[in-house]
């Protein structure tokens, strides 16, 4: 039964799971993960395997959560997306970069939360860039929260 609020956002755009897993890999310094469908993974601490279903725990708490997100640039223009409790994804700058508007458009309108009031200052600053890279993150996570299709484990 789920127990957490829905998004309506559903982006269909998103960089293929070799380049996640490729990226992935790069940005974690060496630390394994498990990868879902979606783009969203659970950083295991330290040399401990984490189950499936630990993985899956993981998504679910940080979505009945309200998750918050921090957002980092990488220098390749990527933006590394991180929750609590070691959940994170990915967002490729060339993919924000070729659909920014259209991303834009949906991220702002319809991939908020209900309770949620997002402000833009109307520009293409880098805040905004951070918030659309976030709010496109955070709709994945609540896609692979729903679905929870473990794609790779590295």
């Amino acid at each position: 039964m789920k127990t957490y609020p829905a998004l309506a956002w559903r982006p269909y755009m998103m960089a293929t799971t070799q380049w996640m897993v490729d990226h992935l890999r790069s940005y974690l310094g060496g630390k394994r993960f498990t990868l879902f469908q979606f783009g969203t993974c659970v950083v295991w601490d330290g040399s401990e395997d984490y189950s499936d279903a630990e993985c899956r725990a993981r998504l679910m708490s940080v979505v009945t959560h309200y998750p918050d997100f921090k957002v980092r640039r990488h220098s390749s223009g990527d933006f590394l997306v991180t929750f609590k409790g070691g959940v994170g994804g990915l967002m490729s700058g060339k993919l924000l970069e070729d659909h920014f508007v259209s991303l834009r458009e949906d991220a702002l309108t319809i991939g908020k939360l209900k309770s949620e009031t997002l402000h833009s200052a109307g520009g293409i600053d880098a805040d905004e860039v951070d918030l659309v890279a976030g709010i496109y993150v955070r709709a994945q996570l609540y896609r692979d929260a729903e679905q929870a299709v473990i794609v790779a484990k590295v």
